[in-house]
C-alpha cells in the first residue's frame, strides 16, 4: 500500500502512516530542522575542542566551569540532530533537553571566576571594597556561585519532573510542553529557577559592566597591564550579557499555563536558534578569542588565588617609582600565556620579578 501523509496539529509536523495507522511520535512542538541541527553539531563540538585545548596550553585551571559547559552544549547538541533524524528515540531528546538547559549555567560560573582574577589583578587595593565595588571582592566568587548552582539545581529537579512525565505518558499526543503543562510542581519549579538564575546574571552583568567604567580613572596607576585586563574583561561583559539574554528567553518560553504564556517562543523553532544557540554559540566564542589564559599571570590561572599573596606581589611590582608611570607590558613579562616571558630588563621589582611568573596558589 503506497504511504500517505497525515498532518498532525499537535506535533505540526506531516508524519507517514501505513495502513496499520502507526503515528510516528514527535516530542518536539515544532518539525525539527535537521540542516541547522547539523550545523550546531558541527560549530559547538569545534569551538569546544578549540577551548579545551586553550584550557590545557594556558593550564587555566581556574576555568574548569566553563570546560564542563561546553562540554554539556557539545553533548546537547549531538544528542539534538539524534534526535531530530529520529524523533522515536527519546532518550537523546531528553539528554539533548537537559544538557542545553543547564550548560550556560556552568558558563556563568566561569565568567564569575574570571571576574574576581580580574578584580583582584587590576584593582588598587584602596578600591577593594563594597562601596566601591558594589560587592565583597573576597566572596564575590562563591556568592555568585552558589546562586548560580543552586538555580541550577533547581531547574535540574523542574527538568527532572517533567522530563520524568514524558517519559512516563503513555499517550501518542505527548510533547515536551504538554508535560510542563501537566507537570505543575515541576514547572514552577524550573520557572523559579531560571528566574533566579537571570537575576543573578543580570546582577552580575551590573557589577562587570559598572568596574569596567569605573576603573577608567585608576588609569594613572595602573601596573601597564591595561590593554591585557580590560580585552578579558570585555570578554566577561559581552559574555554577561549574552547569557542573560538567554535567560530571558528561557525563562519566557516555559508556558505558565495550559493555555498562557509566550508559547510562540517554544512553538518556533527560529527563536530557539536565535536566542538560545546563538548567543550561547557567541559566548562561547568570546571565549575562545579572549581567553583569560592569555591574559593573566600565571599565578592566578591556578585552581584557587591567594589573595593576601596577591595582595603582596601588586604593591612590590608597583612601588613607590611607579605612580603615574606606565609601560607597555605583554602578558609573558607577567608570567601570563604559555608562562615564557623572561621579562623586559625591569630590575628585581619590576614586573618581571620572579613573583609573577608560573607559581602555585
Amino acid at each position: 500500500m503506497t504511504d500517505v501523509y497525515e498532518t498532525v496539529n499537535v506535533f505540526h509536523r506531516a508524519v507517514p502512516y501505513s495502513g496499520r495507522h502507526i503515528l510516528q511520535l514527535n516530542p518536539y512542538i515544532y518539525n525539527p530542522n535537521i540542516p541547522a541541527a547539523i550545523v550546531g553539531a558541527i560549530i559547538f563540538p569545534l569551538i569546544s575542542i578549540f577551548l579545551l585545548y586553550q584550557f590545557f596550553r594556558y593550564r587555566s585551571w581556574f576555568f574548569w566551569a566553563a570546560m564542563v559547559g561546553v562540554v554539556m552544549e557539545t553533548m546537547g547538541f549531538l544528542c539534538r540532530i539524534i534526535s531530530a533524524t529520529d524523533v522515536n528515540n527519546d532518550l537523546p531528546f531528553l539528554i539533548s533537553f537537559l544538557m542545553i538547559l543547564l550548560a550556560p549555567s556552568f558558563l556563568a560560573a566561569a565568567c564569575y571566576t574570571a571576574f574576581s582574577r580580574v578584580l583582584w589583578f587590576s584593582c588598587p587595593p584602596h578600591a577593594l571594597n563594597f562601596k566601591t565595588l558594589w560587592c565583597f571582592p573576597k566572596y564575590i566568587t562563591p556568592t555568585f556561585v552558589a546562586i548560580d548552582l543552586f538555580s541550577s539545581l533547581l531547574q535540574i529537579v523542574g527538568a527532572g519532573q517533567i522530563s520524568r512525565q514524558y517519559d512516563d505518558d503513555p499517550s501518542h499526543d505527548r510533547t515536551i510542553e504538554y508535560s510542563e503543562q501537566t507537570m505543575r510542581s515541576g514547572r514552577v519549579i524550573l520557572v523559579l529557577g531560571l528566574i533566579l538564575q537571570m537575576s543573578c546574571f543580570a546582577s552580575f552583568a551590573v557589577i562587570s559592566i559598572r568596574y569596567f567604567l569605573i576603573s577608567l580613572q585608576w588609569r594613572s596607576s595602573d601596573l601597564g597591564d591595561w590593554k591585557m585586563w580590560r580585552k578579558l574583561c570585555w570578554m566577561i561583559n559581552i559574555a554577561a550579557a549574552l547569557i542573560t539574554l538567554r535567560a530571558m528567553y528561557r525563562t519566557l518560553e516555559i508556558p505558565h499555563d495550559k493555555n498562557t504564556g509566550l508559547r510562540y517562543l517554544q512553538a518556533h523553532e527560529w527563536c530557539f536558534w536565535c536566542f538560545d544557540a546563538m548567543p550561547i554559540g557567541a559566548t562561547l566564542a568570546v571565549m575562545a578569542i579572549w581567553h583569560p589564559g592569555r591574559f593573566l599571570p600565571r599565578s592566578y590561572t591556578g585552581w584557587r588565588l591567594n589573595k593576601g599573596k596577591a595582595l603582596l606581589q601588586k604593591g612590590e611590582i608597583r612601588g613607590p617609582s611607579m605612580n603615574g608611570e606606565l609601560k607597555d607590558f605583554t602578558p609573558g613579562d607577567f608570567g601570563g600565556g604559555l608562562g615564557q616571558g623572561q621579562g623586559r630588563g625591569h630590575g628585581k621589582g619590576g614586573a618581571g620579578a620572579a613573583g609573577w611568573r608560573v607559581e602555585g596558589v
